[in-house]
């Protein structure tokens, strides 16, 4: 499992679209090769939504949101941050038409 430290790559502040950009080209490879990805946020104190629609909304249309919960896990990230995730891949799926019901699929991610 691949391990990015979000941190790292955006510091403290996970608000811009700009920021969401550059994780979401250090993830986009190693999903579209079906690898698995565990995101930290340790350290990642603000969060924004434009930063999770450029980082992992995009994703959703390429891959399917099975795939997206089986090969990333989240941790370290705070419950606003989960908050707003969440909304992310609902819009996301609403957008780019997803196969599955919004709800059933909030809900495992919640639970993980």
């Amino acid at each position: 499992m691949k391990i990015v430290k979000v941190f790292d790559l955006v510091g403290k502040n996970a608000i811009s679209m700009q920021s969401g950009t550059k994780l979401h080209d250090a993830i986009y490879k190693s999903l579209m090769n079906d690898e698995f990805i565990e995101l930290d946020f340790s350290g990642v104190l603000l969060y924004a939504s434009p930063f999770f629609n450029a980082s992992i909304g995009i994703l959703l249309n390429d891959i399917t949101i099975d795939r997206l919960t089986r090969n990333l896990k989240i941790t370290n990230c705070s419950d606003v941050g989960i908050g707003l995730l969440n909304a992310v891949i609902q819009n996301a799926l609403q957008f780019y038409g997803g196969d599955k019901t919004v709800s059933d699929t909030l809900n495992k991610h919640e639970k993980e």
